[in-house]
């Protein structure tokens, strides 16, 4: 008999038992994932990994799974029943995900997540947490879907010093905005696409307002730089007033529409739409993609690029930071340490696109860009007059301009200074 036991017990050692906490469309994804790669799992890390329960919340829902899953709407019973060695957090929020969290990594279970709200929020706490306990709290996930942003540079940017993150961070709303303009489809038209082919939520709020790029940015200044700027001074801009019209003119003179990330070392951060032209790395990034530019001191430019909206990317990265969990030494630590002082940056841009609306004729359009030209620099001007809109790209302030029409404005980046003189030449006066 103590043979038998023996023998099991062995066997049991070569079992990572993983518990999933949600099955909505990334817990899903991660089970899939987990069935379909279970082979390659026991290749890659010598032992199975094994489902030992799914906590749901509605437990008359149908589900196609296995009669052999053990589900149920019971975190403790999930826990206690047989005690896993990793959980994999996918219900999203702060409550009660924080508690599941926090207990799991206390009765000594590895945790992975993609909760970008709750680790902005709560991220150091768990990591303190972790390492009292022995365990690792990990989430890839949180930032760029199934992009290896966190671990690229806490593994392959050790030496470099990080000056500045650009980056695409919401797969939603990049879908929106290449959608409008290829199709030539109302934002609203757009959004309703989204949700038919599953990247964007019932309710899309959180995509289409900046907020979930905002959480992923705050991630990411406590991973680069050790902490986070005051919420309160970070200017944070969604897309919903964004017109189809903008962005075909716009795209008309090289320049394309992004939902944009910015962080540089003195922690100025920015989620706002931007324009980019055609030189500019993140120009061509469509769809539900994803991509982070970091600049730093020694390689200079890296950009990684890939799918941040679906099931299978964010599947993709937990599944890969389970595989780092047994791979990897422990990288999560708690980072406090201050950052180098730098000069105090502009958060502005001081290129500008204008989109000025209900333009009645030619003659009205030259005398609207003969005032703007007496207040900045003109770079370029076009419009389609029989349509009432006229697009102007100007470089200075904009506080002196007066024009007595409604117009909208959005930032421009504008790679090198050769954009500014091609666009010069092709000014209307």
């Amino acid at each position: 008999m103590n043979e038998k036991n023996g023998e099991n017990k062995g066997i049991e050692k070569q079992i990572i038992k993983v518990a999933l906490l949600g099955l909505g469309t990334v817990g899903y994804g991660v089970f899939t994932g987990l069935v379909e790669k279970k082979g390659h799992f026991s290749s890659l890390l010598g032992k199975a990994v094994e489902i030992t329960g799914i906590l749901i919340q509605d437990p008359t829902k149908n589900r196609e799974l296995p009669k052999d899953v053990f589900v149920t709407t019971n975190f403790q019973e999930l826990l206690q029943k047989d005690k896993p060695d990793v959980v994999v957090e996918a219900i999203g929020g702060k409550e009660p995900a924080f508690t599941f969290i926090r207990q799991s990594l206390e009765s000594g279970c590895h945790v992975i997540s993609a909760n970008k709200d709750l680790i902005a929020r709560s991220g150091k706490e768990l990591l303190q947490i972790a390492q009292s306990n022995g365990v690792r709290f990990v989430y890839e996930a949180s930032v760029g879907g199934g992009i290896p942003v966190l671990r690229t540079i806490k593994e392959l940017l050790q030496v470099n010093r990080i000056e500045r993150v650009e980056a695409i961070l919401n797969g939603t709303t990049n879908f929106i905005l290449s959608y409008m303009r290829n199709h030539r489809s109302s934002f609203y038209e757009a959004l309703e696409i989204a949700r038919q082919q599953g990247y964007a939520e019932a309710d899309p709020t959180n995509d289409i307002e900046g907020i979930d790029a905002f959480y992923k940015a705050m991630v990411l200044c406590d991973w680069v730089f050790g902490e986070q700027p005051d919420w309160d001074h970070v200017q944070v801009k969604g897309i919903k007033d964004v017109q189809t019209e903008e962005l075909l003119l716009a795209e008309q003179s090289g320049l394309r529409l992004k939902q944009l990330v910015t962080i540089n070392e003195t922690l100025d951060v920015q989620v706002t739409p931007i324009f980019v032209d055609q030189e500019h790395p993140l120009y061509g990034v469509e769809g539900v993609d994803n991509a982070v530019r970091i600049k730093t001191d020694l390689l200079g430019y890296l950009t990684l690029q890939g799918a941040g909206a679906g099931a299978f990317p964010t599947a993709s990265a937990i599944l890969e930071d389970l595989i780092s969990v047994y791979k990897t030494t422990n990288k999560e630590k708690v980072k406090t340490g201050k950052r180098e002082e730098k000069r105090k940056e502009s958060k502005e841009s001081n290129v500008f696109a204008l989109f000025i609306k209900n333009v009645l004729n030619e003659k009205e359009f030259s005398d609207i860009v003969k005032k703007i030209e007496s207040s900045v620099d003109l770079l370029h001007a076009s419009g389609e007059i029989e349509n009432g809109n006229a697009f102007v790209l100007v470089k200075g302030n904009l506080e002196s301009i007066c024009i007595g029409h409604e117009f909208s404005v959005y930032p421009v980046q504008i790679t090198n200074e050769q954009m500014f003189t091609r666009v010069k030449e092709k000014a209307v006066v």
